[in-house]
C-alpha cells in the first residue's frame, strides 16, 4: 500500500466519522421531538415512547462504536511512513552492494543490511494488514448496530401507524429517523468497500 492510499483512508475515515456524528445528532434530535410528543399525549403514545428511547440509546452506542475509526488511522500512517523510510535504506544498500567488488567483505555487510531492512518492511507490512483488519472489524460492528437501528425505525413506523390522530406527526418523525439511519448505512458501506479493496491490494502485493 502506498502513502497516497494511506492518506486516502485517513480522509475517508474522517469523512465517514463526520457523517455518522451528524446523522446521529439528527437521530437524537428527532427522538427527543418524538418523546416530547409522546409526553404531550400521555399513555396513548406510551409504546412509541419506548421506541424513541430505544432509538436514542442505540444512537449513543453507534457513536461510541464509531470512535475507533479515526483512532486507528494514526498507527496506520506511522507504519507506512516507516515502510517508506526502510525501503529507501534497503535500496541504498542494494545499490552500494551492486557496485562493490565481489569478494570484498563490504559486499557481505551491505547485502546483510539490505536483507535486514527487507525483513523490517515485511514485519511492518504485516502490522499494517492487522490494523486494516481491525478497522474492518470495527466497521462490521457498526453495520450490525445500524441494522438494529433500522429495526427500531420499523417498529416506530408500526407504532405510528397504530396511533390515532397523532400518527401523522409520528410517521414523519419515523421517516426522518429512517433517512438519518440510511445516511449512516450508506457512508459505512462505502467506507468498508474502500477498506476491503485496500486490504485485497495489500495482500496481493505481499
Amino acid at each position: 500500500m502506498d502513502i497516497q492510499r494511506v492518506m486516502a483512508i485517513m480522509d475517508a475515515s474522517h469523512q465517514t466519522r463526520r457523517t455518522i456524528e451528524r446523522s446521529l445528532r439528527e437521530i437524537d434530535r428527532r427522538a427527543l421531538n418524538a418523546m416530547v410528543l409522546v409526553k404531550r399525549h400521555g399513555n396513548k403514545l406510551a409504546s412509541y415512547g419506548v421506541v424513541a428511547q430505544a432509538f436514542r440509546e442505540q444512537a449513543l452506542l453507534l457513536k461510541h462504536a464509531a470512535q475507533p475509526l479515526q483512532q486507528a488511522i494514526a498507527p496506520l500512517v506511522r507504519v507506512h511512513m516507516r515502510i517508506l523510510q526502510q525501503a529507501q535504506f534497503s535500496e541504498m544498500f542494494r545499490r552500494a552492494a551492486s557496485v562493490a567488488k565481489n569478494g570484498n567483505e563490504t559486499v557481505g555487510f551491505l547485502r546483510n543490511s539490505e536483507a535486514n531492512w527487507q525483513r523490517n518492511i515485511q514485519a511492518d507490512e504485516a502490522e499494517g494488514l492487522a490494523i486494516l483488519r481491525k478497522l474492518i472489524s470495527t466497521v462490521i460492528r457498526l453495520q450490525e448496530g445500524i441494522a438494529e437501528q433500522e429495526y427500531v425505525v420499523t417498529n416506530g413506523r408500526i407504532e405510528a401507524a397504530l396511533s390515532e390522530r397523532t400518527g401523522a406527526p409520528l410517521m414523519r418523525v419515523s421517516h426522518e429517523m429512517g433517512l438519518a439511519v440510511a445516511k449512516v448505512r450508506e457512508a459505512i458501506w462505502k467506507y468498508r468497500e474502500e477498506l476491503e479493496e485496500v486490504l485485497h491490494e495489500s495482500r496481493a502485493s505481499v
